[in-house]
């Protein structure tokens, strides 16, 4: 049980962080702007379809990548869209901080096809 207060644990840290604080704060501030919020929420499907088409082995869609970043480019220029996507940037990185450190834990054991 141990294990599981000590996650409870790490959950409120979490929420009490400054990286998730000012995420929060980021989006409240998005979420007042039903136009930036739009643009936002645009660039991250077509940034995630982009990268998903990657992994599937396509090649890069040039036209794809050239819309991606005429919109980042409106995003930089407006500080309501900025702030949220480096706030979400900080807590994403935050986040796979601690995947990392939870995987490197117990990786010897999650290792199933381990050098022979």
């Amino acid at each position: 049980m141990i294990v599981h207060d000590k996650a409870h644990e790490l959950g409120r840290t979490l929420r009490n962080s400054e990286e998730y604080q000012a995420f929060l704060a980021a989006k409240k501030n998005l979420d007042s702007d039903s136009k930036t919020k739009a643009l936002v929420q645009d660039f991250f499907k077509k940034k995630l379809v982009a990268e998903y088409d990657l992994m599937a082995g396509n090649p890069e869609d040039k036209e794809k990548s050239q819309e991606l970043q005429k919109i980042y480019e409106l995003i930089v220029l407006n500080s309501k869209a900025k702030d949220f996507i480096h706030a979400h940037m900080r807590f994403q990185q935050l986040a796979a901080d601690i995947y990392k450190i939870i995987g490197d834990a117990v990786a010897e054991g999650m290792d199933l096809f381990g050098k022979e």
